[in-house]
């Protein structure tokens, strides 16, 4: 594309499982903030299956609702306080975020986006809605997320 205003060459869109999942666990593995996220919201999810698990065992369907809500209960007041990956991204100091919207921006261009349409708040928001519904954008967009929490 002619129109791309960045010296780098527009990425190709993660289509292997295989670098996905690498990518994933790379950034899963050097971010401490990510991994006490995902350790955490694991210990939750345990807490919650246990109870559902034994109240379904125990009392049956009602059982495993009341086991679900109370191994929730229990596994949210046993684990620390943690930050989601949504509420870190909101945390990006300006160099950060300067870089996340650079990327999402090639995201978009790659998608099929035109660079001029991107200029305004707007039309920014617009473009993002028309390719949401593609896969491939969204893969994009959620590896462009990761990269910028991985740096």
């Amino acid at each position: 594309m002619d129109d791309y205003p960045a010296a780098d060459p527009i990425p190709e869109p993660a289509g292997d499982i295989d670098l996905r999942y690498a990518t994933l666990m790379d950034f899963l593995s050097n971010s401490s903030e990510m991994r006490h996220a995902a350790k955490s919201s694991f210990k939750q999810a345990l807490w919650s299956g246990a109870g559902a698990m034994a109240g379904g065992l125990c009392f049956g369907p009602v059982g495993g609702l009341v086991g679900g809500v109370a191994g929730s209960l229990i596994g949210f007041a046993k684990t620390p306080d943690y930050d989601g990956a949504v509420i870190l991204l909101t945390k990006l100091d300006e160099t950060e975020k300067r870089a996340l919207m650079s990327r999402v921006g090639q995201v978009l261009i790659t998608a099929g986006a035109a660079t001029q349409t991107l200029n305004t708040q707007d039309a920014f928001r617009d473009a993002l809605m028309t390719y949401a519904s593609n896969r491939d954008f969204r893969e994009g967009l959620w590896n462009a997320c990761l990269e910028s929490l991985h740096e």
